[in-house]
């Protein structure tokens, strides 16, 4: 992970934290800047300009400028070449980027900032201010640290994250600190902050054949997962389920690797569970597929002594804050696997599913534009490979959303952009890299490649889904991917493992916690009916393994009560008037 912490100030130089000989420090005038070295490009002022400049781009993205700009001086540094773009070009330049990246811009002479945070959001940006000075970093922790013990927790964003409500785009669980969200640009200006966005996604014009543009998807998966700039090491770690999105990144990389990499999938198995359930969770008979058909190193582990819970207080430490993820637990044990293997870069295959997209959004849209019978043609094409009736099929994708959306949408690409524009996205990736940092791994997000998700989203509707949910993404993978992954409809069921983990090993935890609320946490959520709630799931467990929120809802108390107890050591401001 590239961490960074800025201070911008008035009137003196002061002291944060611990200067590692690990980061680079920098101190001129009224800015102090430490980052790591990993990857950060910075350009010092000099004799022809007064600028700082701080950034992070690929090597693929470097030369797409170089070529699309025309620059004759390639020697530059990237620094140096987006500044000459940006000072020409403005916040134009950002929306051309295909991969993660990071620009931080402070004028000396007239004391501006301007910082912009990715399409995506892998880096990280949190802001706050405190006396004469404006922080900027991409740890929460560090902020935490240098904002003293007088923080006031944000209660707002806590009752939304009790009651499983929307995630905030801006806001964090204290109201001194914010975060930029992704495709955002923050700019300091005397004293003051405005923010604004910069265009996430761009509409394409791709071919109108569906051969033409299941052909480009094919090409552009193969650019977002082997990507010969990044991809420098030896021993290459996957995160892997048996499903599609794994399977294809995985079977991608074996296909396209001529450099005969070792390869390591790192796998769960759920053989604790009972026979009558395990079908449901456990996917050994798919990820059989790829390890009899490619050349790659089982590192499969059993979890049945695993939970997130059972080892808050670490997740905790590490995050700073609140979070939800229930089965974090998975990823952290495949990364202390990654460090014993010697595997410093693992591929994750996260939300390919809603990247490329299972295709529902079509049916809303012929929906509301009363083009009912080629809806109807479109289930029953549908209800007969996926074995669901068609009542249910039209339920599930159509009749929900006049009782949980608050927002209906008559093109499929505007609600695919939509969902692509949630915070849970950079919440998750920001979550599960701060993981893989403390093991000294890297994670690589094929899926969550720009140049990828805008392909996806200028897809045919149609072609999202036919026969099968992500038909494209079916066609695209044909002849690579296993037939056994490739025409699988179902997912894993992880709530059964989560439920077992609750009864087996987190029982104690658990009944602890809804016996002992924060005092606060009371005045803002119904402790006495979670409580009932779970001596209900006590009873019958199995009632609540689909399709009920109530395991997700007892995760985020326990994190929400365990974390207000560390915090209590602070000096909290009490809640006094709520308006709810």
């Amino acid at each position: 992970m590239n961490k960074f912490f800025i201070e911008i100030f008035n009137k003196q130089i002061r002291s944060i934290g611990n200067e590692s000989i690990d980061n680079v420090i920098f101190r001129e005038k009224n800015l102090k800047v430490s980052f790591t070295k990993k990857r950060f490009c910075y350009h010092k002022p000099t004799k022809n300009n007064n600028y700082f400049i701080l950034s992070l781009i690929s090597s693929r993205d470097r030369k797409k400028i170089i070529k699309k700009y025309n620059f004759i001086k390639i020697e530059k540094s990237d620094s140096e070449i987006l500044l000459d773009l940006y000072l020409k070009f403005g916040n134009k330049i950002f929306k051309i980027f295909g991969s993660s990246f990071f620009f931080f811009f402070y004028d000396f002479d007239k004391s501006n900032a301007f910082i912009v945070r990715d399409h995506i959001g892998f880096n990280s940006i949190y802001y706050t201010k405190k006396e004469d000075s404006f922080f900027i970093s991409s740890s929460l922790n560090d902020l935490k640290k240098n904002c003293g013990k007088n923080l006031n927790i944000n209660y707002e964003i806590l009752k939304k994250f009790l009651n499983l409500d929307a995630f905030s785009k801006d806001q964090t669980f204290y109201k001194d600190i914010m975060k930029l969200p992704p495709s955002n640009v923050l700019e300091y200006k005397n004293k003051s902050i405005l923010i604004s966005d910069y265009p996430k996604f761009n509409d394409l014009k791709l071919g109108d054949s569906n051969s033409s543009q299941i052909k480009g998807l094919k090409k552009m998966l193969k650019k977002a997962i082997f990507r010969k700039e990044k991809i420098k090491e030896d021993k290459i770690g996957f995160l892997f389920s048996g499903g599609i999105d794994s399977s294809t990144i995985l079977s991608f990389f074996s296909k396209y690797d001529k450099h005969h990499k070792k390869l390591y999938a790192y796998a769960a198995k759920f053989n604790h569970i009972e026979e009558t359930l395990k079908k449901n969770i456990d996917e050994s008979e798919f990820q059989s597929e790829i390890f009899n058909t490619f050349d790659v190193e089982d590192r499969s582990y059993e979890v049945e002594k695993l939970s997130t819970i059972s080892n808050l207080d670490f997740y905790l430490d590490l995050i700073g804050q609140p979070f939800f993820f229930p089965n974090l637990y998975l990823s952290h044990e495949a990364f202390k696997k990654a460090q014993i293997d010697g595997v410093s870069k693992v591929f994750n295959g996260c939300d390919g599913d809603t990247v490329v997209s299972h295709g529902f959004e079509y049916y809303e849209e012929l929906f509301l534009k009363l083009k009912w019978f080629k809806l109807y043609k479109q289930i029953d094409k549908l209800s007969k490979n996926v074995n669901l009736s068609k009542k249910s099929i039209f339920k599930r994708t159509v009749l929900k959303l006049f009782f949980y959306e608050k927002k209906l949408y008559f093109s499929a690409k505007d609600k695919h952009k939509k969902i692509l524009s949630s915070p849970l996205h950079s919440d998750s990736i920001e979550v599960e890299s701060l993981l893989a940092d403390y093991y000294g791994v890297e994670e690589v997000y094929p899926f969550y490649n720009i140049d990828l998700v805008n392909y996806c989203i200028n897809v045919k509707p149609e072609l999202k889904i036919d026969k099968y949910p992500r038909y494209i993404l079916r066609e695209a993978i044909k002849g690579l991917v296993p037939e056994k992954i490739r025409e699988r409809t179902d997912k894993a069921n992880l709530t059964h493992g989560i439920i077992y983990s609750y009864l087996n090993k987190d029982k104690d935890t658990i009944e602890k916690h809804l016996n002992n609320p924060n005092k606060d946490l009371k005045k803002i959520f119904d402790v006495s009916a979670l409580r009932n709630n779970w001596n209900n799931l006590l009873n019958n467990p199995k009632k609540y393994s689909n399709f009920s929120i109530l395991p997700s809802q007892i995760f985020a108390y326990v994190v929400v009560n365990r974390w207000l107890e560390k915090e209590s050591c602070r000096t909290m401001v009490p809640i006094k008037n709520l308006d709810y």
